[in-house]
């Protein structure tokens, strides 16, 4: 049995990414401890509980044991993301939605193995005819429930996840028109700099004549990109009185929406180089869109 209990520690260990120093520390215990169990060794009984919690599995689970007990899995995993520091949390549910990817088909297809890659090997040194280079090693899963796109790397992972709603997902985008006008003002020359330059810094409000030594941009037009972005609710906007009259001011919203979308438009623009590419879909995935594009439905 302690080799069964050994043999678990190590496996669930690794599974979760912990050293064997970090699963000592969540357990008050040193990484020699740790070594010692994973070796043949045997934790204190006390300490069976904790280390179950931290290894997100029951006590009998550390004995690969089944039972009759209906695990909370949602208290579960809140209780182990509990007992890590703030900053690894996010990655570490990144590595527990790709722990859980091959029980998505159901056993219809055989996943493949593959663990986080190393740093740096989530790119692909490729170039394409559009001068696109260093793609990224995504895995991606389309099916009747919805689409899974994600990548996994010891350096850079993020995980997506779309249940597809009844309606579709073409049921909830915006008009197409506010889409048009979105594009037009982030293809003008400056804008993407302007808005690179303002996510980097923390959030102020910024006047236009502030900002266009910086980019190197005329005062004139920095000002117009600010307006407009103001007017699609990409930037806030603010009037201040100064010494010579009302000036407009912009700060960018607290928006976590930014990164994930030119993230999502470097992926868009790389289809078909993905590591994992799973399908077990009949529909196309705009099922029920309408393609005709007409002012009526555009301004419902």
């Amino acid at each position: 049995m302690a080799n069964v209990l050994s043999e678990r520690i190590a496996e669930l260990r690794r599974e979760r990414g912990f050293t064997q120093e970090q699963l000592g520390q969540l357990v008050g215990v040193s990484a020699q401890a740790v070594s010692k169990w994973e070796k043949g060794g045997a934790p204190d009984v006390e300490l069976l509980p904790a280390l179950a919690d931290r290894l997100g599995v029951t006590i009998d689970g550390l004995f690969d044991r089944e039972c009759g007990e209906t695990v909370d899995v949602q208290k579960v995993v809140g209780r182990w993301l509990l007992s890590l520091p703030d900053e690894t949390r996010l990655s570490q549910v990144c590595r527990l939605l790709w722990g859980a990817f091959g029980g998505i088909f159901g056993g219809k297809v055989e996943m493949p193995r593959v663990d986080y890659l190393d740093h740096g090997e989530h790119y692909l040194d490729l170039e394409d005819n559009h001068g696109l280079k260093n793609k990224l090693m995504l895995s991606q899963i389309r099916m009747g429930g919805g689409i899974m796109l994600d990548l996994h790397a010891e350096d850079f992972s993020f995980a997506t996840i779309w249940p597809e709603p009844q309606e579709g997902y073409a049921a909830y985008f915006a008009p197409k028109d506010q889409y048009r006008r979105l594009f037009e003002v982030l293809v003008k020359p400056g804008c993407l700099e302007l808005l690179e330059y303002m996510y980097s810094r923390k959030r102020h409000f910024y006047i236009p004549n502030a900002m266009a030594a910086p980019l190197g941009l005329p005062c004139g037009q920095v000002e117009s990109l600010m307006e407009e972005l103001s007017r699609l609710a990409i930037l806030d906007s603010m009037e201040l009185e100064l010494e010579n009259g009302m000036v407009k001011a912009y700060s960018t919203y607290e928006d976590g929406a930014f990164v994930p979308f030119f993230y999502m438009a470097r992926c868009l623009m790389q289809a078909g180089l993905n590591m994992i590419n799973l399908f077990d879909r009949n529909d196309p995935i705009l099922r029920g869109a309408s393609w005709k594009d007409s002012e009526e439905s555009d301004h419902e």
